[in-house]
C-alpha cells in the first residue's frame, strides 16, 4: 500500500493502520480492464470527490462510483461519525439512500486497493437529483443481476457442487448512460455479493482472455451477465422516463436464460425501484 503523496512518516504510518482497520471484506475480484490498484489519479490536498452512492447507505458502509473519473473510480468508505449534509442540512449516516449524489471532502490521498479508500474524510456532503429523484440505476441493475443469479441456479454451478468462481458481466449496452465507475462498482458488488470473482467483459472479450471456449460455446467455470438496450420503444411514458432492456446469463449455447422485454418506468419521485419482464427464456 502506498500514499500518491509523500506524508511525514508518522502520519503515514498512522494512516496506513487506520486504513487497514477498515479494509473491505470479501471474496477476491479483478480490476477494470487497464486499472493498476486504486484510481491511478493524483488529487489536491483538501480535495473533494464527487461519487455516487452505488450501494451500502442502508448500513454505513458506503460502496461509491467517481462521477468524473475512469472505470477505476470506485471506493468504500464507512461512515462511522463522519459528518453528513444532506441538501446543505445538518443529518445522520442513516439519511443517506443508495443513488444520492455524494461530494466527499478528504485529505486528497488514496489508500490503494481496490476498491480504493480515501484518507482522512472530514465532510460528506449528499445531494438527491432534481424533484427530489435518486434514480438509483446502479440498485435497478444490481436487482436485475441478482434476480438471474436466482433462477435456474444450476448455471451457477460446479460438477463437485460447488458455485463457479467467476461472473462475466457485460453492461456495455446497458440503457440509462451509466458511468465507467458505476459500471465497475456494479460489478464489483455483485461479485461480492455472491463470494465470486466478477470479470469485466463482452462475449468476445473474455473467449480473447481465455476464459471462454469460443469454439466450443462453453464456460467451465463461469457465468456471463449481461444487459443490453432494448431497441425501438418509446422512451418516455406520461412524460416519465423509461427502460427497455433485455437480460440474459449465459453458461453455454445449451445452457442460458434469458428475460426479455423488461421495462422499467420511473415512479416521478424516489429511486428506479421495480421492472417487469415481458418473457422468460431457458435453452
Amino acid at each position: 500500500m502506498n500514499y500518491r503523496r509523500i506524508l511525514p512518516f508518522f502520519a503515514a504510518l498512522s494512516l496506513v493502520l487506520s486504513a487497514c482497520g477498515q479494509a473491505p471484506q470479501g471474496g477476491g475480484s479483478t480490476l477494470p480492464d487497464g486499472a493498476a490498484s486504486g484510481t491511478g489519479e493524483v488529487r489536491p490536498a483538501g480535495a473533494v470527490l464527487t461519487c455516487r452512492i452505488v450501494d451500502g447507505a442502508a448500513d454505513g458502509r458506503l460502496l461509491l462510483a467517481d462521477l468524473d473519473g475512469t472505470a477505476n473510480g470506485v471506493y468504500t468508505l464507512p461512515v462511522g461519525e463522519i459528518p453528513v449534509t444532506v441538501e446543505g442540512k445538518n443529518a445522520a449516516a442513516e439519511d443517506l439512500a443508495d443513488g444520492m449524489t455524494l461530494e466527499v471532502e478528504y485529505s486528497g490521498d488514496v489508500l490503494e486497493t481496490y476498491p480504493a479508500q480515501l484518507a482522512n474524510v472530514s465532510a460528506l456532503r449528499a445531494q438527491t437529483a432534481p424533484d427530489g429523484r435518486l434514480a438509483d440505476l446502479c440498485g435497478l441493475y444490481l436487482r436485475v443481476l441478482d434476480d438471474l443469479w436466482a433462477v435456474d441456479a444450476g448455471l451457477n454451478g460446479m460438477e463437485d457442487g460447488g458455485t463457479v468462481p467467476y461472473v462475466g458481466v457485460d453492461l456495455s449496452g446497458a440503457p440509462g448512460e451509466l458511468t465507467a465507475a458505476e459500471k465497475s462498482a456494479i460489478i464489483w458488488q455483485f461479485g461480492q455479493a455472491h463470494g465470486v470473482t466478477p470479470l469485466t467483459g463482452t462475449f468476445d472479450e473474455l473467449a480473447e482472455q481465455g476464459y471462454i471456449d469460443r469454439e466450443g460455446l462453453y464456460w467451465k467455470d463461469g457465468v456471463l451477465f449481461s444487459i443490453k438496450e432494448n431497441y425501438g420503444h418509446d422512451t418516455e411514458c406520461y412524460s416519465l422516463p423509461v427502460l427497455h432492456f433485455d437480460a440474459q446469463k449465459w453458461r453455454s449455447g445449451l445452457g442460458a436464460y434469458f428475460f426479455s422485454d423488461c421495462t422499467a418506468v420511473w415512479p416521478e419521485s424516489g429511486p428506479w425501484t421495480d421492472y417487469t419482464v415481458g418473457s422468460e427464456a431457458i435453452s
